[in-house]
């Protein structure tokens, strides 16, 4: 069972109602037969997570009604990934993602701050090269209100700034449906407007299937329109995830993308193999990643990489 939940950990599909990797941090902690040495990054990661809380605090602060103190629970939790992705015609390319989540207790927790290195739905299992074409090798640093009337709540709002510090308001639905015991179908619809890119859309589907032997199958396709361009575009990935042991795991990815208007286009095709492991810490990861990539752009020449990350999470529970 705890395969299940470190598999669950790394690669979760784009709904935020059950995407643990980028709303919370690693469930499982590797077996150790002695305490763990206290080094200068659990220093590190223990002073980040005081000092985001810290802040958290003095950002609800501004929210909480007069004599209450409901602002002193207010709490930050995110991560940091770190990447080095060198392949074949770039040998450069490094990639930094983050991501914070902010809860106000002094909003009766229905509206959470959230700043992230992209949008929610990119894909952010994918080396930066690959993410590259439907970002358009666009800023997407992104900050924003999230509004939902519960913890449970299907339907959530935003408004916030990113895509070049563009100003922007979004309403999102996401739901999980069962379909048997090793079966499920996520899936998800956004509506959201941009002030310089104006209207745009988007619609999700997972289908996943868990294995007896603890394995999981997932389909993953999405679709997008952009109203600025007129551009209808698509996303389909393939992935299987392989516990390994239960403070590592592998996933195979296969992913294809492209447009469907103005033109029918394939734009890249990507395949990789990820090694994922925390052997020393429960909030401390280690990926490597060979994978080769073909892009429209590149004349579809194999482009042969190897991407190395370390990833970091902190907050309550880590």
């Amino acid at each position: 069972m705890s395969c299940i939940l470190f598999l669950l950990c790394i690669a979760m599909p784009t709904n935020e109602q059950y995407q643990i990797q980028r709303e919370a941090r690693p469930v499982t902690a590797p077996i150790h037969s002695e305490p763990e040495r206290k080094l200068w990054f659990d220093s590190w990661q223990q002073n980040l997570t005081q000092s985001m809380d810290y802040t958290a605090r003095q950002l609800d602060s501004f929210f909480a009604i007069e004599g209450s103190d409901a602002y002193r629970d207010a709490r930050a939790e995110g991560r940091v990934s770190l990447g080095w992705e060198p392949r074949s015609r770039d040998l450069s390319e490094v990639d930094l993602r983050f991501r914070v989540r902010v809860k106000l207790p002094a909003l009766e927790n229905r509206v959470d701050l959230v700043l992230s290195d992209n949008e929610d739905n990119d894909n952010q299992n994918t080396i930066k090269a690959a993410r590259a074409p439907i970002q358009g090798n666009r800023d997407n640093t992104t900050i924003a209100l999230r509004y939902q009337a519960s913890e449970n709540a299907r339907l959530s709002y935003r408004l916030g700034t990113g895509r070049r510090g563009q100003i922007y308001g979004k309403a999102r639905f996401q739901d999980t449906a069962p379909l048997s015991d090793t079966l499920s179908l996520f899936y998800d619809t956004e509506l959201y407007y941009y002030n310089r890119d104006k209207l745009g859309a988007e619609i999700g589907a997972t289908v996943q299937y868990l294995s007896q032997s603890e394995h999981v199958f997932r389909f993953n396709n999405r679709y997008y329109y952009r109203d600025d361009k007129n551009e209808w575009l698509w996303r389909h990935e393939l992935q299987y995830l392989q516990p390994l042991t239960p403070t590592s795991a592998a996933i195979y990815t296969l992913f294809t993308e492209g447009t469907q208007q103005p033109s029918r286009a394939l734009t890249e095709v990507y395949t990789s193999f990820r090694f994922r492991t925390n052997p020393t810490r429960n909030w401390l990861f280690y990926e490597v990643e060979p994978f080769v990539l073909w892009l429209r752009e590149e004349d579809f020449k194999p482009s042969w990489g190897v991407a190395l990350r370390i990833e970091a999470y902190y907050g309550n529970g880590s």
